[in-house]
């Protein structure tokens, strides 16, 4: 197993605290960096992006930046190992952009090689999600990645070093933390709960492994590439499939399960609006252990609160104040903040992640899912994945990235299939 180089109190320190002159690729879409302007991207004009890894979410993110205010961004370029999705990319974009000008690749390191782009928003599988962004942070791109931001604690240290090492504007996907559950921030942090110590989520369960008859790859499909870090197997249409009831988030080898996949909303909303989203839990306990007698895990955060994960049980998302309880939705309504509140949100005028995102770039500032934040959720829910899996307590060391446990530290890190390493930062 690669060891941790990269401690949470190292990568921290500077995390909460180009590339130019190259010719560009069309003379109709010149980025920032080709004008030598240390990478950053003036107001006034487009941020010139591709997206690499084009299913079923891509084609949603695809379509809030088609649809952002002002227009900000400027897609050029599609990149999938697979056909069938390659080619609704490109016919989507040229369709928007009313020209035929969108340009395929099946190789995302062609993508990165481009000068022209400004940025590249990465809607791969989560098992993809790093090592694309470490090489596209190395080669001056500014990043939107999906959620779940990676797929094991080390990649979380590995992905925030590679953002802050290369001076990149980089966001986690997740809309819903502010757009969603934002709304109850103010009232927690005015005290009109009193104070929040507990509080439940209710979210899908963990991932498992996956056995399937091989079938024929379609024609023109790379498989092998599809694959990339993660163990090989024989071909089947359900493993890489994009569908939210199914598919490879199920899958140990390329997801966290719908835990992570929901867990980034859900658990990622929490820990923003009690203030603990830049934290990592210390203890987690499985259900219905001595030191947890209920039935559902719990996460214990460096202040002493705990959160639930009340799978099948009757919460969305609680919170339990000593003065009175928050329903997500059902007391909306009928519990208002005490008063005004100072509260880190998406940047002025923005709406939405992409707009945020699209601010950020050209102000050159952390957006408001910057990868501390992503990565401090996926982490969490990995450790729970891993608790469910070994069935026992596990106290956790962010600082130095390990367990108190040799047989838990065995998934801190996952072996990577050759030649898709990652490479040192």
């Amino acid at each position: 197993m690669q060891s941790s180089r990269i401690s949470r109190r190292n990568f921290l320190r500077s995390a909460i605290s180009t590339a130019a002159g190259a010719a560009a690729v069309s003379p109709l879409v010149v980025s920032s960096s080709v004008l030598g302007r240390d990478g950053s991207v003036p107001p006034n004009e487009k941020i010139v992006c591709a997206f690499i890894g084009i299913g079923s979410r891509a084609q949603q993110v695809m379509g809030d930046f088609m649809n952002s205010r002002n227009k900000p961004f400027q897609i050029v370029a599609v990149c999938d190992c697979f056909t069938k999705p390659l080619e609704e990319g490109r016919l989507r974009v040229n369709q928007f952009n009313d020209n035929n000008d969108c340009k395929t690749y099946a190789r995302y390191e062609d993508i990165l090689a481009r000068p022209d782009l400004d940025s590249v928003t990465i809607t791969t599988p989560d098992h993809w999600h790093t090592k694309i962004t470490v090489e596209a942070c190395r080669a001056g791109k500014d990043v939107f990645c999906e959620k779940p931001l990676t797929l094991t604690p080390l990649e979380t240290r590995q992905i925030v070093a590679a953002a802050r090492k290369y001076n990149r504007v980089c966001t986690s996907g997740s809309q819903r933390v502010m757009e969603d559950y934002g709304y109850m921030a103010p009232v927690v942090k005015s005290g009109a709960l009193g104070e929040v110590k507990e509080a439940y989520l209710n979210v899908g369960g963990p991932p498992y492994d996956l056995y399937y008859p091989e079938e024929q790859v379609p024609e023109g499909d790379n498989w092998d590439r599809w694959l990339g870090p993660a163990p090989w197997v024989p071909f089947h249409p359900e493993r890489c499939s994009g569908s939210y009831g199914g598919g490879w988030r199920r899958c140990w080898d390329y997801g966290n399960g719908f835990l992570a996949d929901w867990g980034a909303h859900k658990l990622g909303g929490i820990l923003y609006v009690l203030g603990l989203d830049a934290d990592e839990p210390i203890e987690i306990l499985p259900p219905k252990c001595e030191k947890n007698p209920k039935e559902w895990l719990c996460w214990v955060y460096p202040n002493g609160t705990k959160i639930y994960h009340a799978m099948g049980g009757p919460h969305d998302i609680t919170l339990i104040g000593t003065e009175r309880e928050y329903r997500h939705q059902v007391d909306r309504n009928k519990i208002k903040p005490l008063g005004p509140t100072d509260l880190r949100r998406y940047a002025p005028g923005a709406n939405r992640l992409a707009e945020d995102f699209a601010y950020c770039v050209h102000n050159r500032t952390r957006p408001f899912q910057d990868f501390v934040y992503g990565g401090a959720t996926a982490l969490g829910c990995q450790l729970a994945n891993i608790t469910y899996k070994l069935n026992r307590p596990l106290k956790w060391n962010a600082a130095t990235t390990s367990f108190d446990d040799e047989i838990a530290n065995r998934f801190v890190n996952r072996p990577k299939r050759s030649p898709y390493v990652i490479e040192e930062i």
